[in-house]
């Protein structure tokens, strides 16, 4: 991906904590796809990625670590 673009995204979304935007990075195929992420980013927290719609999705279930985890033992 060039530089620059991904320089000029990292300034447009500076409120967005750096490891969220360093994960939707390496999730993103290139910086079109990488701005339709950031783009799609919820503003309500904990959120998740989720790799079969390819976005960050608002957790609705925090433990749902946990009860998968129970449900499959």
């Amino acid at each position: 991906m060039d530089d620059n673009v991904i320089e000029g995204l990292r300034k447009r979304y500076s409120k967005l904590h750096p490891l969220i935007f360093q994960r939707s990075r390496e999730f993103a195929k290139n910086e079109t796809h990488l701005f339709d992420i950031l783009e799609s980013i919820p503003e309500k927290y904990p959120i998740i990625w989720d790799d079969v719609l390819g976005l960050w999705v608002v957790c609705k279930d925090i433990n749902f670590q946990k009860k998968f985890l129970e449900k499959n033992k």
